[in-house]
């Protein structure tokens, strides 16, 4: 494989930022599958050229957060886990501005870093194993289970966030080797017919997993959004109780 795509991919590529926090200021993080959107070969040959070795400092503006259907749902979540209403869910992205330059207590990642279209191998391209070394997406996604899963581990180690948002049920395994060692128990409910999942980690850190907050059976609804983010802030008071 790539000894470029290599260090690249166990660096903090795939990640749009904010604040990471510390085991002093503890952050809350978010984290997805993969970008959206896609990219090209070129792309990708430059960002293999960018310096990923430090947590990125986030978007430019707090507008981002509003501009994209998958961050507005996040906004709602975190609006709602931050002791409001998913109808507030604006005034709390002016306010706290997650995952934006200078704001503080919130970080954005994914498990992969690459972006695609959607999580089908068939998008997987030529240009794509040329530049990476891997001939199809799923010996990417394995290497990257084996390698920086266990960097991203690293990265909960040492920062201690107090709370994880996996959003995504299919990748419950990843989630949980990512944010979490073998032997932690987890809890499953479900909560008006969404199952979701928690753990509390060696690190003290609660990690959620829900279902995905776009497709037609995912964590859609403003309702049921509602209760879940008032279980999760629940989850998170007892800890800090």
């Amino acid at each position: 494989m790539s000894e470029v795509f290599k260090k690249w991919a166990v660096s903090y590529s795939g990640c749009d930022g904010g604040d990471i926090g510390s085991p002093e200021n503890r952050a809350i993080w978010v984290s997805g599958i993969e970008w959206g959107g896609g990219q090209t070969a070129s792309d990708i040959e430059e960002y293999l050229l960018s310096d990923e070795s430090r947590p990125p400092q986030g978007y430019d503006d707090w507008k981002i957060n509003l501009k994209h259907r998958f961050n507005w749902q996040v906004m709602k979540l975190l609006s709602i886990v931050n002791g409001g209403h998913y109808s507030e869910y604006k005034q709390f992205a002016e306010k706290h501005r997650p995952f934006t330059r200078g704001s503080k207590g919130y970080f954005k990642l994914n498990l992969f870093p690459l972006a695609f279209k959607d999580t089908s191998h068939s998008l997987w391209t030529s240009d794509f194993a040329k530049i990476t070394g891997f001939e199809t997406k799923s010996l990417y996604l394995e290497w990257c289970r084996e390698n920086r899963h266990a960097s991203i581990r690293l990265w909960c180690k040492a920062q201690r966030p107090k709370l994880v948002v996996c959003l995504g049920k299919t990748f419950e395994s990843d989630f949980k080797k990512s944010f979490s060692d073998s032997e932690c128990l987890v809890s499953k409910e479900v909560i008006n017919g969404n199952e979701i999942a928690w753990l509390i980690n060696e690190d003290g850190c609660l990690v959620v997993i829900l279902p995905f907050m776009l497709n037609r059976n995912g964590l859609t609804k403003n309702a049921d959004i509602q209760v879940v983010g008032e279980r999760i802030a629940g989850l998170l008071q007892s800890r800090q109780a």
